[in-house]
């Protein structure tokens, strides 16, 4: 028995190792890294000397490689991000290297070709995902497994919101309103930037919905945050840019009411104070109150007010409780109101079509060369850099959380809006 087991293991090695070596599974993916480089033209002629990319050290992780490299003088980390594409298809091209951990699964008996050649069939059609980063040395992660384009929406805790699922053991990455209270996010249309503030609202609400405050504007027309129009956590709600500016004074007074409660106290912020309530100023689509972008100085003065108010939260509102998240779609030029970008330590941004949007809104490129995968995204803070798959909630969750907290429409207003007309109590700003 143990001489038939130790036979057909032993012909068993060599028809793996001879089907490998047939098709071309030995491949060093180090040396082949290099080679890419070298072809896509990376490498650096000095007189006669050829200046090339050379590896330093590898290590590997339960998700795959690490792979770090000296890059020859006269290049710069960015010639490498241009060949992104190039690297990634040519780790992926249909040499596949399997490795002893695919052979666990394999049973060395008289069915052992078969075998091979499903698994073979398997290491064809799947594909490896990398990164690129640099700390002196360029760094080029290869992860055996790409992320999955799905996720399934998981609640918060407290005041942190799930942001997404990363590669590091697919652990889920949380946002911590309290530690860091502003957050801008941004990518092109139907990437899942919306689908991300829903995310937000509803953990929000399920999480606190007793002491959480929203005041929402949403500039698209209302099409994307009008579910929350008439739950009781809503202050104020705004669709166009006039009806913004009323949103952002209201915040703008709550603001100054909860300064003055803090200050009575005697303390620094609202943790001293012991308030519980936090209010978030959620505003998708912030682009389209750029005063650069308006036809007549009425609407330009509008939207200068709305960025000016939107400024003083965010550089204000910090130890008051009061959270700003702006979304845009369309990262470019001064889109974000530079104060609101610098007071935000927290940045998430989805697949944007040019470097140049990706640095309006990571203030690094990046975000250009993410897949085509709705809900991926990069999570950046001032530590850290990680990519991740944003959760995907779905209508009937955020029907189901928002049932038990509608009220009337009037009940709001009474108890929660400030009458515009009283323009003793309004915030207003004049250009000098």
């Amino acid at each position: 028995m143990i001489f038939e087991i130790l036979t057909t293991s032993f012909f068993g090695g060599i028809a793996a190792t001879a089907f490998f070596k047939k098709q071309g599974m030995t491949t060093n993916e180090s040396g082949k890294i290099q080679r890419i480089i070298s072809l896509s033209g990376l490498n650096v002629k000095d007189g006669k000397n050829t200046l090339t990319t050379q590896l330093i050290r590898k290590k590997k992780h339960d998700w795959g490689w690490e792979y770090k490299y000296r890059i020859p003088l006269g290049r710069s980390f960015d010639d490498y991000v241009s060949k992104f594409r190039t690297l990634e298809d040519g780790i992926n091209n249909r040499r596949k290297r399997i490795s002893f951990a695919d052979l666990k699964s394999l049973q060395f008996d008289s069915n052992i070709t078969q075998q091979l050649k499903e698994l073979w069939k398997a290491k064809l059609t799947e594909r490896k995902e990398i990164e690129l980063d640099f700390d002196g040395l360029l760094i080029i992660r290869v992860y055996d497994k790409p992320l999955p384009q799905q996720v399934t929406y998981t609640p918060g805790i407290d005041w942190k919101i799930p942001v997404g699922l990363t590669r590091d053991k697919n652990a889920y990455r949380y946002h911590d309103f309290e530690r860091i209270p502003h957050l801008v996010l941004g990518g092109a249309t139907r990437y899942g930037k919306s689908n991300f503030l829903n995310s937000l609202i509803v953990s929000l609400i399920k999480s606190n919905p007793e002491h959480v405050r929203f005041f929402h504007i949403d500039l698209k027309g209302g099409i994307e945050l009008c579910d929350y129009e008439s739950i009781k956590q809503t202050l104020s709600i705004a669709y166009e840019p006039e009806e913004a500016l009323h949103t952002l004074q209201t915040a703008y007074l709550k603001m100054r009411e909860v300064q003055q409660l803090v200050k009575s106290k005697g303390k620094k912020n609202v943790q001293e104070a012991n308030i519980k309530e936090r209010h978030f100023v959620i505003i998708d689509e912030v682009g389209e109150l750029n005063p650069q972008e308006t036809v007549t100085p009425g609407e330009k003065r509008l939207k200068q007010e709305c960025q000016t108010i939107m400024s003083q939260i965010a550089r204000l509102g910090a130890g008051l409780g009061f959270r700003l998240i702006v979304a845009t779609q369309y990262p470019t030029g001064d889109v974000i109101p530079r104060q609101v970008k610098q007071n935000s330590d927290a940045k998430l941004s989805f697949r944007v079509q040019s470097a140049t949007a990706s640095r309006v809104v990571l203030d690094e490129t990046g975000a250009e060369l993410l897949p085509q995968v709705r809900g991926r995204a990069i999570y950046q803070t001032a530590d850290k850099r990680e990519i991740l798959q944003t959760p995907l909630i779905t209508s009937d969750i955020i029907h189901e959380t928002i049932a038990p907290h509608i009220v009337k429409k009037e009940d709001i207003f009474e108890s929660h809006t400030v009458e515009p007309a009283k323009r003793a109590n309004t915030v207003t700003f004049e250009e000098v």
